[in-house]
């Protein structure tokens, strides 16, 4: 593929922001910066040489520019912004770059988790930046780990995301040619649905409250979080997922918006040849806490505000964020997008209750 005139700026470069990189070098793209709060990452990458990547997408490495000194220096020459830090840390993200970010520039979060991008905008408006456009993916692009901080391990590659924004900030040719570089990417101008319908939680949060006699426990080679929630969604975790599953399912229906079910985001995300099954070392049964830290407020904590809000009972929504909170001895509504977060008018935009 020829080399594209569109700069990107990765913030971010755990698994899922490394995978962002991988793909952004094969299709051609130019890796104008990047940032991670992580020095091992820079680090590693500088010893390399590169980001080095194997499994779904074949074997190799990807060119990476030296980081820059800061999320702000990163972006700030930047069409593209990707940023993939978990939903929990998106108004941190906007503070640090406010001073640097202009309009025209597209900023696509990965993920949103919901109202992703509300905050993120809240939180650039509030420090009085020139505002770009922002978007959400509904997921992440891969299902991957990193192996070490130079080098990642894809498991399965999505065909099918949904992206989601005003429909109103589409013309920006950024965004227009980001599209055709990804044709993974279908969008979908619903910002909540895109956001309630994230199947991370369904997965994620059952298998930690599943599996917390494991969370203190050195389990040698096999202690790091697991690579896919279905390795711990077994026997009495499944039975909790799925009735999770159906309680968020009736709140989307419940306020007048389409749910997608988890079988239904796996048949679009994942056909056949997308996922590699063996082959690829386990990374173990425990679920890695920052995805609690991510999916309760992020994920949780909005269902259940806006089950009261409109009148719709959530029991295993709320008993799931109780758990959580007393397993890690956080206040996650303190700290979570509720409806009075978000705002009523927002939400209002966006559902279609009668």
């Amino acid at each position: 593929m020829g080399k594209s005139t569109l700069r990107c700026a990765l913030i971010g470069m755990g698994a899922a922001g490394s995978g962002l990189a991988v793909e952004a070098g094969l299709r051609g793209m130019d890796i104008a910066s990047w940032y991670d709060t992580d020095p091992a990452i820079g680090d590693a990458l500088a010893f390399a040489g590169g980001l080095s990547y194997e499994g779904q997408r074949g074997a190799g490495m990807v060119a990476m520019p030296p980081q820059a000194p800061s999320n702000a220096e990163a972006v700030a020459e930047a069409d593209l912004i990707f940023v993939s830090t978990t939903a929990d840390r998106h108004a941190e993200v906007a503070n640090s770059i406010a001073s640097a970010v202009k309009e025209g520039q597209i900023v696509v979060l990965n993920c949103g988790y919901v109202g992703g991008s509300k905050i993120f905008r809240d939180t650039l408006e509030a420090r009085g930046a020139r505002l770009p456009r922002v978007f959400e993916l509904n997921n992440t692009l891969h299902l991957c780990g990193k192996i070490n901080p130079a080098t990642l391990s894809i498991r399965g590659h999505k065909r099918w995301l949904e992206i989601a924004g005003d429909r109103s900030d589409t013309d920006a040719p950024a965004f227009q040619s980001m599209m055709t570089l990804f044709p993974e990417f279908e969008f979908g101008e619903n910002v909540l649905q895109n956001g309630l319908n994230n199947p991370n939680c369904i997965g994620h949060v059952p298998a930690y409250v599943g599996g917390a006699v494991l969370l203190d426990r050195d389990l040698g080679e096999m202690t790091s979080g697991i690579l896919h929630f279905d390795e711990a969604k077994l026997g009495r975790v499944s039975r909790l997922c799925n009735a999770f599953e159906a309680e968020r399912d009736r709140l989307i229906a419940g306020i007048g918006l389409q749910p997608l079910p988890v079988s239904e985001f796996g048949r679009r995300a994942y056909p056949a040849g997308s996922r590699i099954v063996g082959g690829i070392a386990r990374f173990g049964p425990k679920l890695q806490r920052r995805f609690v830290h991510e999916d309760v407020p992020c994920s949780l904590v909005p269902m259940e505000s806006l089950g009261h809000h409109y009148g719709i009972a959530t029991p295993v929504t709320s008993a799931l964020i109780d758990l959580a909170g007393t397993l890690e001895s956080v206040d996650f509504r303190a700290i979570g997008r509720t409806v009075e977060v978000l705002s009523a008018e927002w939400i209002g935009r966006y559902c279609r209750q009668p």
